[in-house]
């Protein structure tokens, strides 16, 4: 399976470091899904929503936000957040 890195922080600890096969956000327009190779994108996440992840090894992550914002680009996806 293709991967692609995938970071997670915020203000005060790295949530998320590593490869990731799918990880899955809401935005302010509804939910969206990323995978290797997608192209360029730029969001800012719904408030109170959650940031499913999945690793090559199928093990499933899911973290809560308060808020955040999503940049991919280059198979390289940064997601700023604030926690709840």
């Amino acid at each position: 399976m293709d991967t692609f890195k995938l970071t997670i922080v915020s203000d005060s600890k790295t949530l998320y470091s590593g490869q990731a096969v799918f990880c899955s956000i809401t935005t302010l327009s509804g939910s969206m899904g990323f995978e290797a190779n997608h192209e360029p994108f730029l969001c800012t996440l719904k408030e109170g929503s959650a940031i499913q992840v999945k690793d090559a090894a199928s093990k499933e992550t899911e973290i809560t936000i308060a808020n955040g914002m999503l940049s991919f680009k280059n198979n390289s996806c940064i997601v700023t957040v604030l926690t709840t």
